[in-house]
């Protein structure tokens, strides 16, 4: 008789757990968001050196900053029209088109100011980018092959910057170079 409970019962949980949807869907029929978190500690299973990709970086710099070239790395991508954000159909760099997040990728905070700065966009995907600071927003898009750099002097402060992408819900893994060589 125990084993028939037994039994019973384990058929029940197991006719539930089938039941049961492995993960909540969407409430929305429109595309699906991905979100992108960091995890608090990183688990380490062996005894090998885990290694990680930092993402979404915040940096501050001086002239003559080391390493000569700093890279930060990201996704493109949005669906924010990046006209909206920098307030102008085009600036002095270049048209303000494609898309980005309501958020900016990156902080870029100058602690003096820099006779000649360069932020350029490596990715295999059609980027644009969009910096905002001190002294106005500026855009640029296709100026290396289908991707995008701005380089100047650039005022003391604090600059956000958004890497998107030239159409809507597309993305692709960045490199945002900043060196202040030509």
């Amino acid at each position: 008789m125990r084993s028939l409970i037994l039994t019973t019962a384990a058929m029940i949980a197991a006719i539930i757990a089938v039941d049961a949807p492995a993960r909540s869907q969407p409430t929305q029929s429109s595309t699906p968001t991905v979100e992108i978190s960091r995890p608090e500690k990183p688990e380490i299973s062996t005894g090998k050196k885990a290694s990680f990709v930092r993402m979404f970086e915040d940096i501050a710099i001086a002239p003559n900053f080391s390493p000569k070239a700093i890279e930060l790395r990201g996704i493109s991508g949005g669906t924010v029209e990046t006209q909206k954000t920098s307030g102008r159909k085009s600036t002095e760099t270049g048209d303000c088109i494609g898309f980005i997040d309501s958020a900016p990728d990156h902080k870029i905070t100058l602690t003096k100011p820099f006779r000649y700065l360069k932020l350029q966009v490596k990715s295999s995907g059609d980027t644009i980018l969009l910096v905002r600071g001190p002294g106005g927003s500026w855009c640029s898009d296709d100026v290396s092959d289908r991707n995008p750099e701005i380089s100047g002097d650039w005022l003391e402060g604090t600059y956000e910057v958004w890497v998107g992408s030239y159409e809507e819900n597309t993305s692709f893994p960045y490199l945002l170079q900043v060196t202040e060589t030509p």
